[in-house]
């Protein structure tokens, strides 16, 4: 029993000086139009207005036309970062890029269609 006791607290002893030696940190960038799932999903294809897409949404990133409309497109991208290191000797980074957008299609002043990627 002291054995284990011992050896317990000479692990403990070992390891805890050792917490404040790994350092970390991250972070993420967003540029462009994101659309969130709460703006998204009050989005009713037939019924919302051109006018309403403008309030909530504001511009589009670009705007394409189509036989009879328009197609709206709202476009991000985003960045994360992360790096860490270890008694500052043994470092590591990662960086992750995505892009996605919402797509609104426009007739005669009516949402005809909507979709993200």
């Amino acid at each position: 029993m002291k054995k284990t006791l011992a050896a317990l607290s000479l692990a403990a002893l070992t390891v805890l000086p050792l917490s404040g030696c790994i350092r970390g940190q991250s972070y993420s960038s967003l540029s462009g139009d994101y659309i969130g799932s709460g703006t998204y999903n009050r989005i009713k294809i037939g019924k919302t207005t051109e006018a309403w897409v403008l309030a909530a949404l504001g511009e589009p990133t670009r705007r394409s036309d189509l036989d009879g409309g328009q197609l709206w497109a709202y476009e991000y991208e985003r960045t994360e970062r992360s790096k860490g290191s270890v008694l500052l000797i043994i470092g590591g980074s990662s960086s992750e890029e995505s892009s996605g957008g919402t797509y609104i299609e426009i007739k005669d002043g009516i949402v005809a269609d909507a979709w993200r990627d």
